[in-house]
């Protein structure tokens, strides 16, 4: 869905819309992010490795109550309940969860395929 731009200047196209489209993302009545949930939500965990600094500089944009609101809208919108002000206080850093993920992802991938090989 990213296109030719991909992981590495989807952030940089993230600045810009906030630049651009500041209140449209904050508003829950427009779909503005809804889709950026999506567009987040299909990257594989390498690009999203890729993406994850600039990400990260892109939603600084955004003054803690405003990054508060979006986690609010997020929230909302998977249907799930809980603070948004601690989904933004996480406990370790950002890039290191998702590394984390990424070797998760690669360990069940390397399980699977040994267990695919070992029933042949």
């Amino acid at each position: 869905m990213l296109g030719a731009a991909g992981a590495s200047t989807f952030a940089d196209w993230l600045a810009g819309l906030f630049a651009l489209a500041r209140q449209e993302v904050l508003d829950a009545d427009t779909p503005v992010l809804g889709v950026l949930d999506e567009l987040v939500g299909d990257l594989t965990d390498a690009d999203f490795l890729v993406a994850l600094p600039a990400l990260r500089q892109a939603f600084e944009f955004f003054p803690p109550r405003e990054r508060e609101t979006i986690a609010e809208g997020l929230l909302e919108r998977r249907g799930l309940r809980g603070s948004a002000r601690e989904l933004l206080r996480t406990p370790d850093a950002p890039l290191l969860m998702a590394e984390a993920r990424a070797l998760e992802t690669r360990v069940e991938k390397a399980l699977a395929a040994a267990f695919l090989e070992g029933e042949s």
